[in-house]
């Protein structure tokens, strides 16, 4: 009788064994095929990666939409944090061409306003877009050569140690303070007063500029751009 559980035990353990051993088998067949499979090409994960930036840029759009709309249907101005707040960074560095979009941007949007809130739509735009985008009290020159390009622009008043100059694709971001003086003659008397006033002002790189070459000098009044041609 005890050579038979012997027997019993035996077997049992020679089962255990045989089926450890085929579990072993299966999983290492499993990693093999995996193994075998071909990897996800580069320019597919490149597609996932572009398509979930351009979701999350028009999900901040569209947020970014209704609450231009929201308050201008209460009454609110729209001051330049307004358009600053979507207008950003962000949206500089995940756009492809982005001053083209924010030009589609703002039609789009204006042509979906009624009458009387586009009139107020279009006052507040040109006035954030004329403090951001225009030059027109700050003369720029741009002159190519066979390998460079310099934009080269004055700034009348620049404060010493004030300009921050940050290039991020295809937009150049001016930060800076600048003084002006002003005289008032009153009753034979001449009063000078100065004031000093800050200034961020966006500009787009050159097309024919080598992406990731922009260096910056700022020379007293001057701020030199330079960078190597395509």
């Amino acid at each position: 009788m005890r050579e038979k559980y012997i027997w019993v035990a035996v077997g049992l353990l020679a089962l255990l064994t045989l089926g450890r051993a085929c579990y072993m088998y299966e999983q290492k067949a499993a990693a093999t095929e995996i193994d075998r499979q071909p990897p996800v090409r580069p320019e597919i994960s490149k597609m996932g990666h572009a398509q979930k930036a351009f979701d999350a840029q028009q999900e901040e759009l569209d947020k970014w939409r209704a609450k231009v709309r929201e308050q201008i249907d209460q009454g609110f101005a729209l001051g330049d944090r307004d358009f600053d707040e979507f207008f950003n960074d962000r949206y500089f560095s995940g756009s492809a061409n982005p001053f083209a979009e924010m030009d589609r941007i703002h039609g789009e949007l204006s042509r979906n306003l009624r009458d009387a809130e586009k009139t107020l739509f279009e006052g507040y735009w040109n006035t954030w877009f004329e403090r951001r985008m225009r030059m027109r009290q700050f003369p720029a020159e741009v002159k190519r050569t066979a390998r460079d390009i310099t934009l080269t622009i004055r700034i009348p008043g620049l404060s010493a140690g004030t300009a921050d100059v940050n290039i991020s694709g295809e937009r150049i971001k001016i930060s800076f303070s600048a003084r002006a003086q002003a005289e008032e003659k009153r009753e034979g008397l001449v009063t000078k007063t100065e004031s000093s006033q800050s200034f961020i002002k966006i500009l787009p790189v050159p097309e024919d500029a080598a992406a990731g070459t922009g260096k910056a000098v700022i020379d007293g009044e001057l701020v030199k751009i330079t960078f190597a041609r395509k």
